[in-house]
């Protein structure tokens, strides 16, 4: 029986007994039966969909994938790109799980370390890419791994002040390689698209921690696709958020004229346009003591 009572079904008992061992050996046997079990119950119903998830949280198979995007890649067959499976397989596994006993610990203890995980690995296809001149296999695999947590965040966005607090997506964050900065940049884009009402209700502290990485990667590269997506990003925020415009007005003085020397012409006037407005119609010298 599972700790709520349930009866355990012979598929997840074997896969709960794969997970037993903490080490390298297994995860391509956990990765497959896990990739099949949940592959049959994404055709069916949504609530054993959910049941499903829930169990494989109670009985340690999500405990154990997390612990195993820290396993050394040397030592499993197929290396990085069975982490990067699995880190996508883990995502999609923490969210929709619906309401259950103990989704207060999950929510709030569990789910910051599969973040750290994701990140831990994140950091390492980073490094081991800025090593290998050849790097683009390893760079799609980073990319994927951030989409993993943009995934999450999109669904667990308390999440966000976790990922900001993280020494690893710190490391991540002051890279300077035009691929890293991307992903980035249009990681954060994608969050506040699809979820416009998280900007406002971050707080200024968090936003400024990415606006300050935005800006400062819009100002430094000449990357179009970095120049774009930081351009999208600012005009997201601005958007959703109107303390931000004062917050903008007093931290980043001169942005206004930056964005019109270095970005007009390169393809994405349109949004440039839309985040000039923005800067420039808004009065600067408004109080801004109720900013924090």
């Amino acid at each position: 029986m599972g700790p709520s009572g349930d009866k355990i079904s012979p598929e997840l008992k074997d896969l709960v007994a794969d997970t037993r061992e903490k080490s390298e050996n297994k995860v391509n046997d956990v990765l497959s039966k896990l990739k099949d079990l949940v592959g049959r119950k994404s055709l069916g119903d949504q609530r054993d969909l959910e049941a499903c998830k829930q169990s494989l949280y109670s009985h340690g198979v999500l405990q154990y994938c997390s612990s195993s995007l820290k396993f050394s890649p040397a030592k499993i067959h197929g290396g990085y790109a069975v982490l990067t499976q699995m880190a996508d397989l883990l995502s999609t596994c923490c969210v929709g799980l619906g309401a259950f006993r103990d989704m207060e610990v999950f929510s709030h203890d569990f789910l910051p370390s599969v973040m750290e995980s994701l990140l831990f690995l994140a950091e390492r296809l980073m490094n081991r890419a800025l090593q290998d001149k050849a790097h683009n296999e390893i760079i799609r695999l980073f990319r994927k791994v951030f989409d993993s947590i943009g995934w999450l965040l999109r669904a667990h966005t308390h999440l966000i002040h976790h990922v900001l607090g993280s020494k690893h997506y710190e490391n991540i964050q002051i890279c300077e390689d035009d691929d890293v900065s991307t992903v980035t940049v249009t990681t954060w884009n994608n969050i506040f698209r699809a979820n416009g009402a998280v900007v406002a209700e971050m707080g200024n502290r968090a936003l400024t921690d990415i606006m300050d990485d935005i800006v400062y990667k819009m100002s430094s590269s000449s990357n179009p696709v970095i120049g774009r997506a930081a351009v999208k990003t600012l005009v997201l925020i601005m958007d959703h958020s109107s303390s931000t415009h004062q917050l903008i007005h007093r931290r980043y003085r001169g942005l206004a004229d930056l964005a019109v020397k270095d970005w007009r012409g390169k393809g994405f006037d349109s949004v440039l346009d839309q985040l000039i407005d923005h800067l420039r119609s808004d009065v600067p010298w408004r109080d801004t003591k109720s900013i924090s």
